[in-house]
């Protein structure tokens, strides 16, 4: 079936403008419902590895500032008019998802000749602390998400408390979730950062609006029918992405060049070591998302990768602000509350600031909170008569 838009994720952002969501958040909305189209039908070959197409996105912001929950859901009207595209409810335990996964399953007929029977789900979460619960308990769903990203050929299989051993052809999950700072906080103990689920994780992370809209225009009908057309015939790809002839070689050098713990990196924070790590495959990733996002052809191009590469840049610029209020400290989340304060307002009278977090933070805390921030060098403090200011310090 021909396509009515050239790029699928340019019109997605065409259909989403003029909305109050950062228009980062989109952008990666778009990405994971291309991911959530494409399931387990397609995957990379590179040499004896498979990467698969699926993502586990998260955006991250304050409550109420940039619209997240918002982001999510012009993606989910898309994803839930086309019916082969399963998704899983907005909080959902651990037995849950896995019994959604098992009803999940699709015969899919490979140009091979095989046929094969995948699990492919999708969840979107607009809380994602409800989803993994607090991080008193939520180990065992922090090991199953980690355990089923690589998305493994052999059969996946797991053991109930009352049916014994059960086992799922071949699993495939996506995930698009939103969260807050102070959400992550409660739910991920501070062991958990910069290894294991988190390292796989695009934190996308912002702090702006893309402007205020007092009444936002319903994007045209024609272009919502033809993002759900495109995305049913996105769907329908099935087979395996290759590097075009002259995308191979330089794939290679940059490979060979990459240095994941380059101290010009874009992100200095050391929890994201890790996730610098796997960058190289989440690059494949979302270079397969944007290959299908044009067209059905099974050949990548270098510019594709280098787009891929931006998109990621892009998301590296903010994501060391993702674990703000994560830590073993008793006092990680209450710094991160006032370098979030000083950042909005610029410059902040002790005064003032105090009158905004009294309920949250008493006097003799708030003391041994801004001594740390300002031996940080993440806020100034300024003396002016028998004034005392706080000013956000130099990035």
């Amino acid at each position: 079936m021909s396509r009515k838009l050239e790029n699928w994720l340019d019109g997605y952002m065409e259909y989403t403008a003029k909305t109050e969501s950062a228009t980062i958040f989109h952008k990666w909305t778009g990405i994971s419902t291309i991911a959530a189209a494409l399931r387990k039908k397609v995957y990379f070959s590179l040499g004896r590895i498979r990467v698969y197409p699926n993502m586990y996105i998260v955006l991250v912001a304050e409550p109420g500032v940039v619209r997240k929950t918002q982001a999510i859901t012009y993606g989910r009207r898309i994803i839930d008019k086309v019916e082969s595209i399963v998704t899983t409810a907005d909080s959902v335990t651990m037995q849950a998802m896995i019994q959604d996964l098992e009803a999940a399953a699709q015969i899919e007929h490979m140009p091979s000749g095989i046929t094969m029977t995948h699990n492919s789900l999708t969840v979107i979460s607009r809380e994602f602390e409800s989803f993994l619960g607090q991080k008193k308990e939520n180990t065992p769903m922090l090991v199953l998400l980690t355990d089923l990203f690589d998305c493994e050929e052999l059969p996946w299989k797991y053991r109930t408390k009352n049916s014994g051993s059960n086992s799922l052809s071949s699993v495939y999950l996506n995930l698009l979730a939103a969260t807050t700072p102070g959400s992550l906080a409660s739910s991920l103990p501070a062991i958990a950062i910069g290894g294991g689920l988190t390292t796989r994780i695009i934190f996308v992370f912002a702090d702006k609006k893309a402007g205020k809209f007092a009444i936002p225009e319903r994007a045209p009908e024609i272009l919502e029918l033809a993002l759900i057309q495109d995305l049913e015939t996105i769907s329908r790809i099935v087979g395996v992405y290759n590097f075009s002839q002259s995308c191979r070689p330089k794939w290679v050098e940059w490979y060979n060049c990459y240095e994941e713990m380059d101290s010009k990196r874009v992100c200095a924070d050391s929890a994201f070591d890790g996730w610098y790590t796997r960058k190289p495959m989440l690059m494949i990733k979302i270079a397969q998302i944007l290959t299908a996002a044009k067209s059905s052809s099974m050949e990548v191009e270098w510019d594709t990768f280098e787009e891929a590469h931006s998109l990621l840049l892009e998301v590296e610029e903010k994501m060391g602000q993702t674990f703000n209020a994560v830590g073993r400290s008793e006092i990680s989340s209450d710094v991160a509350l006032v370098q979030n304060i000083v950042e909005k307002y610029g410059a902040i009278e002790e005064k003032h600031l105090m009158q905004l977090i009294w309920r949250d933070i008493d006097s003799n805390k708030l003391d041994n909170v801004l001594a740390t921030a300002t031996r940080a060098g993440s806020i100034i403090r300024d003396f002016t008569g028998n004034k005392i200011t706080y000013r956000r310090g130099p990035k």
